[in-house]
């Protein structure tokens, strides 16, 4: 079977195995992007000349862009056990001309062994088995590896090894001990979340934090936090790295109490109007001044102001989605359920926003009827000028994040949207084109290359690949 060489939405070219029933090649000709919001998230913080350590590289979704981000002043040490996964990842760096990309064929846990990789469903999923089964591995520590590589002091480890997390971190006390780097945890590889790794990390003097979705920054995880179903990772750091992002305006040290002042209020409505949608919606009556709704609008207003302190921002964020949430309990009209869809998606209650996506979908025409001021449910279309067509616009707006909320992919979900009417929709993307598409071939039908993927656009960059035939399923199209 050949593989598939794609570029990324970041420029990044990553080579995968040429199935649609592997995870990491289906989601990356979906989304053009790794679906853990965390994947874009951290090459923002790296700089030329740092230093990572990636334990669970696999193709090189992190790796690469984290490789090219740090240059060859820097280093990023890829620990992937698996054979066919280490050959995609080599030919990955090879396509990006990475000289400082070190992938080294050993799994880590708490103790140097030699140990078996089971196969998973897809190599995304395979994990450490003692039992004899599978590929035979050799197995090393942080610790023993701390001791014979020149890393020197790590500013970033990601650890995504499949239920081997806790083992790791035993593994790796001295190292962590030692240094302080940002380090990235799959917290949960099955349906629960594992409290007991963020508590391994506190022991050892980390705070713990999450990424939220709607910005580039990290805020704090209390013990008494629940854990978001659709949340994969978590993040741990020392008070000196935490500091530091902070000063950067990535890291949220503190979680502050907020509310909006007369300036605020007054300020409210000036970011809505300078967004593209912004003159479709300029007639509409604003909220009146001291209102819960202006209150909730001037909240986001200030969650959206890059000179404010992270933590000002967050509080700000939480608040509006508090205020939201009571107003849309008793009142609930399109527009601002649609602000309370996007300040929950931001704040990262994604179960909660699916549900107030469905809830619009249901309402009446009486209810649906856009009378105020609002932010779209999506940020995509902040930028689009619906012009005449705002009703179009907003339901679109809708539909198309329902999609993309209900699951991390169309390969994890059902047919609740209807891709084949959507896809034919003004303002929709092309990636739901593309699922539209990649669904029918994952079930072994056989398609022309849809017209719209065949040719690159902004948000498409790898129509050639399309167009070749090189995709199971789909027919060759030649001009």
């Amino acid at each position: 079977m050949n593989d598939l060489c794609l570029r990324l939405a970041d420029g990044t070219l990553i080579v995968v195995a040429a199935s649609l029933n592997t995870i990491t090649t289906y989601v990356l000709l979906e989304q053009e992007a790794w679906f853990e919001k965390e994947a874009g998230f951290l090459p923002l913080l790296m700089r030329p000349g740092m230093n990572v350590i990636d334990i669970g590289a696999n193709v090189g979704v992190y790796s690469l862009a984290l490789a090219r981000r740090v240059g060859p002043a820097g280093k990023v040490f890829a620990y992937e056990p698996g054979g066919d996964a280490r050959r995609l990842l080599a030919k990955g760096g090879t396509a990006n001309g990475l000289g400082n990309l070190h992938i080294l064929a050993s799994a880590l846990s708490d103790a140097p062994r030699q140990a078996h990789l089971a196969a998973g469903v897809s190599s995304e999923l395979h994990s450490l088995n003692e039992n004899g089964a599978g590929e035979a591995v050799s197995v090393t520590s942080l610790d023993a590896e701390d001791a014979i590589r020149d890393w020197g002091s790590p500013d970033l480890v990601k650890i995504d090894a499949e239920g081997e997390e806790r083992r790791i971190i035993e593994g790796g006390r001295s190292f962590f001990s030692r240094h302080s780097p940002l380090v990235m945890f799959e917290v949960k590889s099955g349906a629960v979340a594992d409290k007991a790794i963020p508590e391994a990390f506190r022991a050892l003097g980390y705070g713990i934090f999450r990424l939220l979705p709607g910005a580039p920054m990290l805020v704090p995880v209390a013990r008494e936090d629940s854990i978001e179903t659709f949340e994969l990772n978590l993040f741990a750091a020392k008070p000196d790295r935490a500091a530091t992002l902070a000063r950067e305006g990535r890291l949220a040290e503190e979680v502050l109490s907020w509310t909006p002042n007369e300036d605020a209020r007054a300020h409210a409505l000036d970011l809505l109007s300078c967004q593209g949608f912004g003159p479709a919606l300029g007639q509409l009556p604003a909220p009146a001044m001291g209102s819960p709704y202006r209150d909730a609008l001037a909240g986001y207003a200030l969650w959206r102001e890059q000179s404010a302190t992270p933590s000002l921002r967050y509080a700000a964020l939480k608040f509006s989605h508090r205020v939201l949430r009571e107003l849309c309990q008793t009142a609930p009209q399109a527009p601002r359920l649609s602000t309370f869809a996007r300040v929950s998606w931001e704040l990262g209650e994604r179960n909660a926003s699916f549900a107030v996506l469905q809830t619009i979908l249901a309402l009446g025409r009486e209810k649906t009827e856009l009378t105020e001021p609002f932010w779209p449910v999506s940020a995509r279309f902040d930028a689009i000028a619906p012009g005449p067509q705002v009703g179009q616009w907003f339901v679109v707006s809708v539909v198309e994040q329902l999609e993309r909320a209900k699951a991390h992919s169309s390969a994890f979900s059902g047919d609740n949207v209807n891709l084949d009417w959507l896809r034919q929709q003004p303002f929709v993307s092309t990636e739901i084109e593309r699922r539209h598409a990649l669904k029918q071939m994952r079930a072994g039908v056989t398609i022309a290359v849809p017209e719209r993927l065949c040719h690159p656009a902004e948000d498409h960059h790898n129509a050639d690949l399309w167009r070749s035939g090189a995709i199971p399923n789909i027919l060759a199209r030649i001009f």
